[in-house]
C-alpha cells in the first residue's frame, strides 16, 4: 500500500471527477476575489470617465492637438485627427470591459458577454443625453465602445483557446505515455 500523494503521476485520475491539488480551491477563490476587485475598479473608472459632468478632455484639447501634430510629423496620416483619436480611445477604454465580461461569464454564455459592451454603452449614452447637458451622446461612441468590448472578448477567447490547445497536447502526450507504459508492461 502506498502513502497518499505518493502514487505514480500516471495513476492519478483526470477530468472533472479528479481530486483537486491541495490549495487549488483557495487559489481559485483568491483569483475570483482579485478579478472582482479589478472589475469594480474598472467599472468605477469607466463610469467616472463617461458620466463626469463635463468631457474629461476639456482643457486638454490643445495639448492633444499638439501631440497629434507631433505624431503627424512622425508619419501618422494627417487624416487621423481629434475625432479619430477619441474613437480609438473609446475602443481602448472598453477592451477591459469585454475581457471582464468574457472572464466572468462561462463559455456557454458567450452571447451574454457579447451583449454587455453595446448594452453598457447605450446605457451610458442615454445617461449622458438625459442627465448631463455638458456631455454629448453619440452613436459613434456606442460603436467604438462595442468594438472595444468585442475585441476584449476575442482576446479572452484567443487566450482560452491557446490554453485549451496546450492542455490537449499535454494531456494527449500523457495518455500516449500511459498507453505505451501499459503496452510495454503487457509484453513483459
Amino acid at each position: 500500500m502506498t502513502a497518499p500523494g505518493s502514487e505514480a503521476p500516471d495513476s492519478r485520475p483526470t477530468g472533472p471527477t479528479a481530486p483537486q491539488r491541495p490549495g487549488a480551491e483557495r487559489r481559485r477563490r483568491s483569483g475570483v476575489g482579485i478579478l472582482a476587485a479589478a472589475g469594480a475598479a474598472l467599472l468605477v473608472a469607466v463610469l467616472g470617465i463617461t458620466l463626469w459632468p463635463t468631457p474629461v478632455d476639456r482643457g486638454l484639447r490643445g495639448t492633444l492637438e499638439s501631440w497629434l501634430a507631433a505624431l503627424h510629423g512622425l508619419g501618422l496620416p494627417e487624416q487621423f485627427g481629434y475625432p479619430e483619436l477619441e474613437f480609438v480611445a473609446n475602443i481602448v477604454m472598453f477592451v477591459p470591459v469585454g475581457c471582464l465580461a468574457a472572464v466572468l461569464l462561462r463559455r456557454r454564455r458567450w452571447w451574454i458577454a457579447a451583449a454587455v459592451p453595446p448594452v453598457f454603452s447605450v446605457a451610458i449614452e442615454c445617461a449622458q443625453l438625459l442627465f448631463l447637458p455638458g456631455r454629448f451622446a453619440t452613436v459613434s461612441d456606442v460603436v467604438a465602445n462595442s468594438l472595444g468590448g468585442w475585441l476584449g472578448i476575442a482576446l479572452v477567447a484567443a487566450i482560452r483557446s491557446g490554453g485549451a490547445r496546450r492542455r490537449r497536447t499535454r494531456d494527449g502526450g500523457a495518455r500516449r505515455d500511459r498507453a505505451e507504459k501499459r503496452a510495454s508492461s503487457a509484453e513483459e
